[in-house]
């Protein structure tokens, strides 16, 4: 299939179904940029009424068509489509864009007519491209099937973007400024290719050395993790995601559910798919260009060469915030920078020129800073005067970058790039995979002003040298590429399934937990004024509850430690609970209405005798009739956080780890990742939280067992993997002891939204 999908960008013949003579219509720009922009492949309208377009005659049907025929690009009234379609299926189109709207976005009939259209595409096993959608280019073919006025300059960025008019404003910011593009794909609704398509089609593209990603919906969100986490080391994603504000997540009543959100689980996905998360589209292109011509740094050490004092300040703030610093400049450096600077230059970091250089200037200083050994990447700061032409400015830092930061060093050997496979044999251009340099240094330019600039810009952009006009915007370009050095030489994240858990006793917890007449979730047999508050409760969370003995149960069936206990409804039965497990206790009230127990006085603890646990059985009892009391062994104190899990409905479960007790919610201190989880990714997630730290000991206390809680993580994760009924999941508090003494899970809350498949 992924072979099938390098159709749309080297298709040997494309149809523009409903092409039009009117200049005035969007089909007539298709034909026109398909013509002007230099297709080398024969090009096809269709149009009932015949005739001729620009030259090219015009064909009835698609079934008149003749070969060779690859790509149908379909622009005609939406009702028309699923017929027509249908047809390209008949004439062995192998994929096609359907760049008409009205469907699913029009509402429920256009939703139905979009459903017809993948059920064509799947039965004569075509690939499709929208509807709602602009089309693609391929700069380099070329191939231009969209309306856009004009394409981009060959370039290696590629862009595959959910919206068109995103598309059509990047492509018209690039023209502006001199970016190059390869590939560009705007995929509309999404019925057939989605992004993760969107990601292999541009994998094996020799052009392609960095791929942008603009999504408003994750279809498949685990296909788009798989697909990314295969490519990213050899090439850069940088992901821009709509759409993540809370206004639309469901009620939630788990500590883990409130926590989570859209957000949390976007984060959780592009840590583990090896994706560049940016805020903006602004900083998706300014990252894109660093990584698509400069090579990766060795270190975090940045220097600045500037002819004002300002900008650098502004840079070198941002620099910080980017987790990068302000190299050293060694004596040698220094002494070697007099010969070729203004005579009061100021020859620290930043290097500042001052008012007046020459632009030669540039050239000379940047190379004898280049080969400082305590310098990793360098930034070219100018604010443009009276003096010194923009122009001749812009020509010296490009000057310089040929020499100290070109990546075109092909007898670097690169493991990556042999892991690379080949290109589908149907290219028509050659295989060339250049790996990033080990030995030069990147560089980014800053300029700072506006009527003065624009040839400047196109200088630099053209020249191998990314423009940037804010200097915290030039900062964060450098930080990008020093993230991305991080992620690229990062350990294996993929999950190794856990041998020693009980899945049986698992799955038989769930069930009993939820079948016909159990009576074993939280409010099940109870009153029907409790039932009406549960109730309450329970649509706004849409899940069931365990009691806290079954939920205790299933985590325990994989390894996870858990105290004695047991559930009673009478004070005689909890003293022979308590008896049993010895003293001291704690007694937890199990009520429908209580989600949070510590929020109605729902525990008792360190009960030391039977008298005090008679005492707070009656009490708990007498407040909710119809409760039910869990008597507990009392465990010792230790550090405490919280461990749980959501589903998410795009990427699946999610694992929280975090700061545990009362204020979980309060200080929001915790970190998310899909589940199940590799040790590394396990223990990387304790170290983003504050109780990490207090678990490596601080202050003198001893560190806790972060082992332990490794090995609970990788449990609960594989738990939630395994059994897809479990909504949401918190152990809070998950108590820890010093080293070598292990963790307690000793509040356990599962919520299940049905029994488990089998």
């Amino acid at each position: 299939m992924t072979q099938q999908l390098d159709y749309f960008f080297n298709p040997n013949g494309v149809a523009i179904i409903g092409a039009s003579a009117n200049p005035a219509k969007l089909s007539y720009g298709v034909v026109k940029n398909m013509k002007t922009h230099n297709y080398p492949g024969p090009i096809y309208p269709v149009n009932p009424k015949g005739g001729e377009i620009l030259g090219l005659p015009v064909y009835t049907g698609i079934l008149e068509v003749p070969d060779p025929l690859d790509l149908a690009v379909i622009m005609i009234p939406a009702p028309l489509v699923p017929g027509t379609l249908a047809q390209c299926g008949e004439r062995g189109v192998k994929v096609a864009i359907v760049i008409t709207g009205g469907f699913k976005e029009a509402g429920p009939e256009g939703a139905e007519l979009e459903a017809s259209l993948k059920r064509i595409a799947e039965q004569y096993r075509m690939r499709l491209i929208g509807p709602n959608c602009v089309g693609v280019m391929d700069t380099h073919l070329p191939l231009d099937t969209t309306f856009i006025t004009q394409m981009p300059e060959p370039g290696a960025i590629a862009f595959v973007s959910h919206s068109g008019a995103i598309c059509g404003g990047t492509t018209d910011w690039a023209i502006s400024v001199g970016v190059g593009y390869s590939r560009i794909a705007t995929l509309g609704n999404q019925v057939d290719v989605d992004i993760a398509d969107g990601l292999r089609m541009t994998e094996h593209d020799p052009h392609t050395k960095v791929i942008n990603i603009y999504a408003e919906g994750l279809p498949d969100g685990r296909d788009f993790v798989e697909a990314a986490a295969r490519i990213y080391r050899q090439k850069p994603i940088v992901l821009l995601k709509a759409g993540l504000t809370s206004a639309g997540t469901r009620a939630v009543a788990s500590h883990t559910g409130a926590l989570a959100g859209t957000e949390r689980a976007y984060r959780a996905a592009a840590h583990r798919a090896g994706a560049l998360v940016v805020d903006s589209l602004q900083q998706m292109n300014d990252v894109a260009m660093a990584l698509a011509t400069q090579p990766l740094p060795s270190g975090n050490r940045v220097v600045l060469l500037t002819n004002a004092g300002g900008p650098a300040a502004l840079a070198a703030d941002e620099l910080e915030r980017q987790g990068l610093v302000m190299a050293n400049l060694a004596e040698e450096t220094i002494a070697r920078l007099k010969a070729v600077t203004p005579r009061d230059a100021q020859l620290g970091n930043p290097v500042d020129m001052l008012g007046g250089p020459n632009a030669e200037m540039y050239d000379a200083a940047l190379r004898i800073l280049a080969e400082d050994p305590g310098v990793d990447m360098l930034m070219a700061l100018f604010v443009p005067q009276a003096i010194t032409p923009v122009g001749d400015v812009a020509r010296n830092i490009v000057k310089a970058a040929q020499v100290i930061s070109t990546d075109l060093v092909e007898s670097v050997p690169s493991d990556a790039a042999k892991s690379v496979p080949p290109y589908p044999a149907s290219a028509r251009y050659p295989v060339s995979r250049i790996p990033y340099s080990v030995s030069s240094k990147p560089l980014v330019a800053c300029m700072v002003g506006g009527a003065s600039i624009p040839e400047a810009v196109k200088l630099l952009n053209r020249g191998g040298v990314p423009f940037y006009r804010d200097p915290n915007r030039a900062a964060q370009a450098l930080g990008g590429l020093w993230a991305y050095k991080a992620l690229r030489e990062r350990p294996d994240l993929t999950p190794v399934p856990l041998a020693d858990v009980d899945r049986a006793a698992a799955r038989a917890a769930l069930v009993d937990a939820g079948g016909p007449g159990s009576g074993r979730a939280e409010g099940q047999g109870s009153s029907e004024a409790g039932e009406r508050e549960a109730g309450s409760v329970r649509s706004a969370i849409a899940n069931r509850f365990l009691d806290a003995e079954t939920a205790a149960r299933v985590v325990a069936a994989y390894g996870v430690r858990v105290p004695v206990s047991g559930v009673a409804g009478t004070v005689s039965g909890a003293v022979m609970l308590a008896e049993r497990s010895g003293y001291p206790v704690v007694l937890k009230l199990i009520a429908p209405d209580v989600v949070h127990k510590l929020d109605v006085g729902g525990i008792a603890l360190d009960l030391r005798d039977a008298d005090a646990v008679r005492a707070a059985c009656a009490r708990l009892l007498a407040e909710r009739p119809g409760a039910r009391v869990m008597v507990q062994q009392m465990i010792p104190q230790g550090i405490e956080v919280i461990l749980g899990a959501q589903r998410d409905a795009q990427f699946g479960p999610l694992l929280m780890f975090g700061l545990g007790g009362i204020y979980v919610e309060v200080f929001k201190d915790v970190a998310f990742r899909l589940a199940p989880l590799c040790a590394q990714d396990a223990r990387d997630m304790i170290a983003e939280t504050a109780a990490g730290k207090l678990l490596a000991g601080v202050r003198g206390q001893p560190p806790g067992d972060v082992v332990a809680v490794v090995d609970t993580l990788l449990r609960v994760g594989q738990l939630v993997h395994d059994f897809p009924c479990i909504a949401e999941l918190d152990i809070n508090p998950l108590i820890v002891g010093k080293a070598g003494e292990g963790v307690w899970a000793v509040d356990v809350r599962i919520a299940v939204t049905d029994t488990p498949e089998d």
